[in-house]
């Protein structure tokens, strides 16, 4: 929030003017078959598959996907394909 004063020497007016956060987006359910996934969870399993091809491409996204996880370490699902391409068949849930 921004807020900008002013001096004025009529009364009338407020002395100071407060502009207004936007709306925030409303709450959607994720779309059918995704699936929000732990961080801590997926961290784990990767310390089990490291050494595969795909282990540095996994350490990184882990990396990014610490900006978005709750303190529990939950995901949003918007990042279910995300996760799914990096871990593959390693993950225990099947795609539905």
């Amino acid at each position: 929030m921004r807020i900008r004063s002013a001096f004025r020497r009529d009364r009338r007016e407020p002395a100071v003017e407060v502009e207004r956060a936007p709306e925030p987006e409303p709450f959607t359910q994720p779309e059918p078959g995704r699936r929000a996934w732990n961080l801590w969870e997926l961290e784990r399993l990767a310390e089990e598959l490291n050494g595969d091809a795909k282990a540095e491409e996994r350490a990184l996204l882990l990396l990014h996907l610490r900006e978005f996880a709750d303190p529990s370490g939950g995901l949003p699902p918007e990042f279910d394909p995300l996760v799914r391409d990096a871990f593959g068949e390693a993950l225990a849930e099947p795609v539905t």
